[in-house]
This record gives C-alpha cells, sequence and structure tokens, in this order.
C-alpha cells in the first residue's frame, strides 16, 4: 500500500511539475521553486484531516492550503 501511494505522488508530482515551471518562467514563482515541495505543500492540510483529525475536507479547506502555498511559494519558501 505505501508503495503504491508513493508511485501516486510521483505522477503527481510529474504532473505539476510543468505547472510550476511555468509560473517560475511567468515570474510569478522565485527560481528554484520545487515542484514536489509544492506539490506537498498544498496536499498536507488536505491529507492530514482526512487521516488524521478525519475532519471534512470541503472547498473552503482546498481554498485555504492553495492560499497557503501560494505564499509560500512566492516567498521562496518552497525551493
Amino acid at each position: 500500500m505505501a508503495a503504491a501511494r508513493r508511485q501516486i505522488f510521483a505522477d503527481r508530482c510529474r504532473r505539476a511539475e510543468p505547472v510550476v515551471t511555468r509560473a517560475v518562467e511567468r515570474g510569478e514563482l522565485p527560481a528554484g521553486t520545487d515542484p514536489v515541495r509544492v506539490l506537498s505543500t498544498l496536499a498536507a492540510p488536505i491529507h492530514f484531516q482526512l487521516l488524521v483529525t478525519g475532519e471534512p475536507v470541503d472547498e473552503r479547506t482546498a481554498d485555504q492550503s492553495a492560499a497557503v502555498t501560494l505564499a509560500a511559494a512566492r516567498a521562496g519558501a518552497l525551493t
């Protein structure tokens, strides 16, 4: 099960990498922004709620996760 989860996450990272790379090229994110760190930061609050607290994940949760991730990436914290 753990190997399957890692494989799925790795696939998601490969798919997200061009999106992050283009954002860097457009100057929306700092050079060196790591796509894997961006995706990990985005997914962490959602997984925490689903797997640890059991709280429901709603649109507000997703929006907050995206906003925090974007702020961290723009600040250069995800390099």
